[in-house]
């Protein structure tokens, strides 16, 4: 299973349709990850809803759970930027899909019972790199916060 997911990343020309389908949880779990270590703690109650979010929104199976997260933190630790990843949730998931993955990373980001200023930050960040605009942003913010 490592050995299929280290080749999700290989160079898109050589991808077939279903390492291409396996891009997009590998790139949303680097991304709650990225947020859940942006306020410089990973927290046991962020850990514990990365992967249920993964499950759910990503359609991630329990028993390849832990080899995606493994997976998913060596690549954002040699990871440049958050490009590369936000391109798949732009070229996978419609303008609701993207306020649904916005609002599962709000539930990350709160996960800890704070919103730091690093994560509040990076969210932004996220927001706007997959075609959210300010207000969608905020009303996701807010749903999650006030549940």
């Amino acid at each position: 299973m490592l050995k299929r997911l280290l080749q999700v990343f290989a160079p898109a020309t050589d991808l077939d349709s279903s390492a291409a389908h396996d891009r997009i949880p590998l790139a949303a779990a680097v991304l709650l990850l990225e947020v859940a270590h942006s306020d410089g703690e990973f927290h046991q109650a962020e850990s514990d809803l990365l992967g249920s979010l993964l499950v759910q929104h990503f359609s991630v199976a329990e028993e390849s759970l832990n080899d995606l997260l493994e997976l998913a933190e060596a690549t954002r630790k040699g990871s440049h930027d958050l490009h590369q990843f936000t391109r798949e949730i732009n070229q996978s998931f419609t303008q609701p899909e993207k306020e649904q993955i916005i609002e599962a990373i709000w539930q990350l980001a709160y996960a800890d019972g704070q919103l730091d200023c690093h994560e509040e930050a990076l969210l932004r960040q996220l927001g706007s790199l997959i075609g959210l605009s300010h207000r969608q942003l905020i009303a996701a913010k807010l749903k999650v916060r006030d549940s």
